[in-house]
């Protein structure tokens, strides 16, 4: 885009290329699928600018069944708050990222003027709705919410199902959005088998979204200290 105005206006929009035949052939199989080169080029560029250059992030973590969130975290206090986590996900459930919440229920965005604003309109749209619908074969999605996410290096999410008492989540998603991303630099959303074993995963892919069935057991790997930053756009498509 050669101006600010002109990317402001790009319109959120699915690639006409998907394969949205083998997307739903392998999540009819596994429950989940990796759908490369979702968005147009455009969407992704702008998404990726939003993401990248302007977003106000909170650091975001648990203690137990606390749920805190963190603004303006200086280095010291961000590195405190990462020690702490580590020590944490020993033996409970733990997360630690930035975010921004963009929508918790499917209503706009809090800012009209800001690309978000778009993002969270698309992302319940009747066109990414149904679209979603048909590669899940999950005709009750009625919506859908999101929060950018940042991964830094020393971030990770522990393994959980998403299946939280309150909530009719039925299939989670991960729109990734960080270009030239390498696999070991960490960050890979894993699945875990009955066994025990890691059955899959999905390294992080510009532009790629990733949907799987709720509830189904996951994390996210720890990125590397000498990993990049890792952003997407997360969340679940939820039932009346």
């Amino acid at each position: 885009m050669s101006g600010s105005a002109t990317a402001k206006d790009v319109p959120p929009a699915l690639s006409a290329a998907v394969d949205r035949s083998g997307a739903a052939e392998s999540f009819r199989n596994t429950g989940r699928a990796h759908i490369p080169s979702v968005l147009t080029e455009a969407t992704a560029a702008r998404l990726f600018q939003c993401l990248s250059k302007e977003t106000n992030w909170t650091v975001t973590f648990n203690n137990g069944r606390d749920f805190l969130d963190v603004e303006n975290a200086t280095a010291e206090e961000r590195g405190k708050i990462t020690i702490s986590a580590w020590q944490r996900a020993r033996g409970t459930f733990q997360y630690l990222f930035d975010n921004h919440r963009l929508t918790r229920q499917g209503e706009r965005y809090s800012d009209a003027a800001h690309y978000y604003a778009r993002v969270v309109e698309f992302m319940n749209s009747p066109a990414l709705l149904g679209f979603v619908r048909e590669i899940t074969g999950i005709p009750q999605i009625a919506w859908a919410d999101a929060q950018a996410t940042l991964y830094r290096p020393g971030d990770f999410l522990t393994v959980h199902d998403d299946e939280t008492g309150g909530h009719k989540r039925l299939v989670a998603y991960v729109l990734n959005m960080t270009p030239g991303w390498r696999a070991e630099w960490g960050g890979v959303l894993q699945f875990v088998g009955p066994s025990g074993h890691i059955e899959h995963g999905y390294v992080p892919t510009f532009n790629a979204l990733n949907l799987f069935r709720v509830p189904t057991k996951h994390f996210v790997s720890l990125v590397a200290p000498f990993g990049g930053l890792r952003y997407s756009v997360t969340g679940w498509f939820h039932g009346r």
